[in-house]
């Protein structure tokens, strides 16, 4: 860990699919982390269908890695905005922030060196770009332009926009189990901008051309070599599944 301290933080709703994968691969590189937990959709759509997954599971997990690194913190937010911002109320003393969703894992390589740049940054907010998109299995992948933001430079300038760091990015949205992508497509931050019936015809199809689910023509399903991913992930459950 570098001499500069990096307060890491997560939203999370649901997630233990690969929460011990996505923790793991913060760890070693923030001073702690914040966990923000609700129990009800905090991005901008409710539903009356029970989260498949419940705090005790999720908190466990988080216990189980961070270890004493981890801030529990238990709220309500109405949305997306709100539930990241949260963690501006923990950050006092700190020269960045390293945000991570629950279905991202860093790879060990490169994020020390997103971390490195994005302190060297006149900017404060910058995206990863490097997002490696699994669909529906580890065997296929699909690539965008997209870079989120996942890093804050608390000594940078919000003012000069966002920048971009290179940092891979093992992104499991669409490699979800039933259950969970089921509850996701309740509550999807852009569920009004889902194209029509992309759950059922799309995703539990067998489609692998232009797959995004807002966006036409962006993804493309292409085969990706499982063998070349971190031990975290070739010891996950679904590493050799040909569907999950």
């Amino acid at each position: 860990m570098s001499e500069n301290k990096i307060l890491g933080y997560s939203p999370i709703l649901y997630g233990k699919e690969y929460l011990r994968e996505s923790l793991g691969s913060i760890v070693n590189h923030v001073e702690k982390c914040v966990v923000l937990y609700t129990n009800t959709p905090s991005y901008g759509f409710g539903t009356e269908a029970k989260c498949p997954d419940s705090e005790e599971e999720l908190r466990g997990i988080a216990e189980e890695v961070l270890g004493d690194k981890l801030i529990w913190v238990r709220g309500r937010w109405g949305q997306e905005g709100a539930h990241r911002g949260e963690i501006f109320k923990y950050s006092g003393g700190y020269d960045g922030i390293l945000a991570i969703d629950v279905d991202e894992v860093y790879d060990q390589e490169t994020l020390p060196k997103a971390i490195e740049e994005g302190l060297k940054s006149p900017q404060m907010y910058l995206g990863f770009g490097g997002y490696i998109n699994f669909w529906r299995s580890f065997n296929h992948a699909c690539y965008d332009g997209f870079t989120p933001i996942r890093f804050i430079n608390l000594r940078g300038d919000s003012t000069l926009g966002n920048g971009v760091v290179s940092c891979k990015v093992y992104h499991f949205s669409c490699a979800q189990p039933k259950e969970i992508m089921n509850y996701k497509y309740e509550i999807h931050g852009h569920k009004n901008e889902l194209r029509p019936d992309w759950l059922n015809s799309i995703f539990y199809g067998e489609q692998m051309i232009d797959v995004h689910p807002t966006s036409f023509g962006l993804w493309n399903a292409t085969p990706f070599d499982k063998n070349t991913l971190p031990e975290s992930l070739k010891n996950h459950p679904n590493f050799n599944k040909e569907r999950i």
